[in-house]
């Protein structure tokens, strides 16, 4: 059987024909970028403001992160995280890459063009002939196959991180061929709806060549060594205070970006980051918890603040390799602790869902959905919980030690957890750990149980299933291994007719909630607060990950 590795938007014409099956009379209504209009929050605004003047040159654009980057090579583990991807994708490049404007649609970036066979499998992209590195070398054919090689192959002691679904589709870097300067061929396993989407996912930056073969490890790891070829280039940095990045001259769009620069501000403390929006130290601020959010509203003449559903959200993780989460009757006693009614209003919002984004093309049927474990009558499923345990030799509960990450979102969100499984007598010890570390941790199989809060950076099955659900899966943390699921994602990859893929997501998504391994208690809600003069800001869609080069947006004053 094939393996799957690694992460997540939907190809346009997948989208387009789901959203017009006969399944749309009971899922919610969806806007363009797959969110559930029906359940927009009525203080959301995700529009663009324009200008009256038009776009305007010039100016920094300040936005505040918690933490520093960890690694600006993307395309691998290491730098997976918000914080990385935030600060270091405006300085690289995608082959193709998701519309700005709407996250649906794929739209050429290094490569101009792009076709593909009549058998489905020979895709054929066409270079800009003014692509150029931050240094003025030109960008060429074979820096797209070194950057696609080392993802299906990575360097020693490297991994691939959430650009790995491109290794699903093509098993040999032979198959990855630089026909000439400008022009280069991707022949792919089998003909895959989903290949061209996860091309044009996030992660999947280039890197030249020449350069990147020269570090030791041959990996972009610092901000400062990126050579890349997206709008803005690296100017100057201080680890723990600020990354600021310079318009790039070479970009390949002649009139962008408007802005002179970017700085990203490492503010650690949330309340911080909230001031210096309020005093104008900063323009946007990425994340917001509801209580931050509601903190602003004396300020709507300064600031928009910006409610979006997000492809992705809360969870708890049994590891199924370790008592007492190997029995499966702790696991659903574990599941039916959770009050979904309670954890939206104490999260400030949210959406029921199960292992696919509500309100997206490949989420399960709300009808289906408010019938799954879980999502009953919370007294009832609670006392069943308690007889589960019992039945499974905890008369008296059990006392377990709950592991997390340090940061005070993610400990708000497990307090939350902690507080729900002590309802049915589950004593769950907090642990919280510094980001790097619980990574760590978690990756090598040392937790038993964890609460984890994560977005995804498409709305798409190859690049969510495998990696979460398969087995081996870089993102399996409970270590779900189950053939039939394992069966079904690769049938599902192979699948072109978007109805009956639909089909084998939904039982997916039917057998691994029955697993009751990875538990999802809330689907987020996203709140970015924008300065009212930040012009053209696109906060995203559904993903935290996508769309965020800020070659497009200006300053009105």
């Amino acid at each position: 059987m094939r393996k799957f590795s690694l992460t997540l938007l939907s190809s346009f014409f997948l989208l387009i024909l789901i959203a017009c099956s006969s399944a749309e009379d009971q899922a919610p209504q969806v806007g363009s970028s797959g969110i559930p209009v029906s359940q927009t929050s009525p203080a959301s605004d995700v529009s663009s403001p324009q200008s009256p003047d038009g776009p305007r040159y010039g100016g920094n654009l300040r936005i505040a992160q918690p933490g520093d980057p960890v690694s600006c090579d993307i395309a691998m583990s290491r730098g997976v995280g918000y914080q990385s991807v935030h600060p270091c994708n405006p300085m690289l490049s995608q082959i193709v890459r998701a519309s700005s404007a709407d996250h649906s649609t794929i739209t050429p970036d290094l490569a101009e063009s792009w076709s593909v066979s009549d058998d489905g499998r020979t895709w054929t992209f066409k270079l800009r002939p003014n692509a150029r590195w931050h240094d003025g070398s030109p960008v060429t054919a074979s820096d797209l196959k070194f950057s696609i090689d080392r993802v299906i192959e990575p360097p020693e002691g490297l991994f691939a991180g959430r650009a790995a679904p491109i290794a699903g589709y093509v098993s040999s870097t032979a198959q990855v061929v630089a026909v000439s300067d400008d022009t280069l061929t991707i022949t792919i396993d089998f003909p895959a709806a989903s290949f061209i989407t996860n091309l044009a996912n996030v992660y999947v930056s280039i890197f030249p060549k020449a350069i990147t073969e020269q570090l030791d490890p041959p990996s972009m790891v610092l901000h400062e060594d990126v050579i890349g070829s997206g709008p803005f280039k690296f100017s100057s940095a201080t680890r723990g205070s600020f990354y600021e990045m310079v318009k790039n001259d070479y970009y390949y769009e002649p009139d962008l970006p408007y802005l002179d620069s970017l700085t990203f501000l490492v503010i650690p403390s949330p309340a911080v980051r909230v001031a210096a929006l309020k005093t104008g130290e900063a323009d946007i601020v990425m994340l917001l918890t509801e209580p931050e959010a509601e903190s602003l509203a004396g300020d709507s003449d300064r600031i928009r603040l910006i409610r979006e559903p997000s492809a992705g959200g809360n969870s708890v993780q049994m590891n199924l390799a370790k008592t007492p989460f190997d029995d499966p009757r702790v696991r659903r006693a574990v599941n039916l602790a959770f009050s979904r009614s309670d954890a939206i209003l104490a999260l400030g919002g949210g959406f029921d869902g199960a292992i696919m984004p509500p309100g997206g093309p490949w989420a399960l049927d709300p009808d289906e959905v408010s019938r799954l474990p879980g999502y009953g009558n919370d007294e009832s499923e609670r006392s069943r919980a308690r007889e589960l345990l019992a039945n499974a030799g905890y008369p008296n509960g059990l006392r377990v030690q709950m592991h997390s990450r340090s940061d005070p979102f993610s400990t708000s969100l497990a307090e939350f957890a902690v507080a729900q499984l002590s309802q049915v007598g589950i004593d769950a010890e907090l642990i919280p750990l510094e980001r790097t570390a619980y990574a760590e941790f978690v990756s090598n199989g040392q937790h038993t149980l964890i609460s984890h809060s994560h977005s995804f950076s498409l709305d798409d099955p190859d690049a969510i299933l495998p990696a979460h659900y398969a087995c081996g899966g870089a993102e399996n943390f409970p270590g779900l291994c189950d053939e039939e699921i394992d069966r079904l994602i690769e049938l599902q990859s192979r699948e072109t007719d978007p109805r009956t893929r639909k089909q084998l997501v939904d039982e997916i998504q039917r057998l691994v909630w029955a697993a009751d391994a990875k538990v999802w208690f809330n689907w987020s809600v996203r709140r970015t607060p924008v300065s009212v003069k930040v012009m053209n800001f696109d906060p995203g869609g559904p993903s935290l990950y996508q769309g965020r080069r800020f070659e497009s947006v200006w300053l009105a004053e």
